[in-house]
């Protein structure tokens, strides 16, 4: 649940929001888009009330209120991936307003960020066309998901990049 205060403790204890962007998290958001082929990726923190941008392809955005969170679905369940090929034909995403306006999402994969057992973000990638992943894509979603909880752990133990 967004609001669950231990949650918000972990993510408040990394001391990441509203920094400065970091050249480790932009590689690995680069990468994924190349990776994956999509046009939209980004390392998303999930506070109260937005989704706030650690590094973001493809956007001129540094965060997206709560109310438009393709990343709230993971509140929801308890696997570590989504993904959904095309947001048209899946229940949770139909009716989203980016879905239906601008930018007119209609693939979603989003792997989910856990620092101190709680989930602080994701790692996601978007397209404007359904696509299917293959195996060795989701492999690489999953690579660089460990590389981003890797850098929150550096940075929670005081060790990581940092501005």
């Amino acid at each position: 649940m967004r609001p669950d205060p231990d949650r918000l403790a972990a993510l408040r204890r990394l001391m990441i929001l509203d920094s400065q962007p970091e050249k480790a998290y932009e590689d690995i958001t680069r990468l994924l888009a190349t990776t994956l082929a999509v046009p939209i990726s980004m390392v998303s923190l999930l506070d109260e009330d937005r989704d706030w941008f650690k590094a973001c392809v493809g956007l001129p955005l540094q965060q997206s209120p709560a109310s438009t969170s393709f990343c709230e679905a993971f509140f929801d369940i308890g696997e570590e991936l989504i993904l959904v090929e095309d947001t048209l034909l899946d229940e949770r995403f139909k009716t989203h307003p980016l879905v239906l306006g601008a930018p007119h999402i209609r693939f979603y994969a989003a792997a989910r960020l856990v620092v101190d057992g709680q989930t602080v973000g994701t790692l996601c990638a978007y397209d404007t066309q359904p696509r299917q992943l293959q195996p060795e894509q989701v492999a690489e979603l999953q690579t660089l998901t460990r590389a981003v909880v890797a850098l929150l752990n550096q940075r929670a133990a005081g060790r990581g990049p940092q501005p």
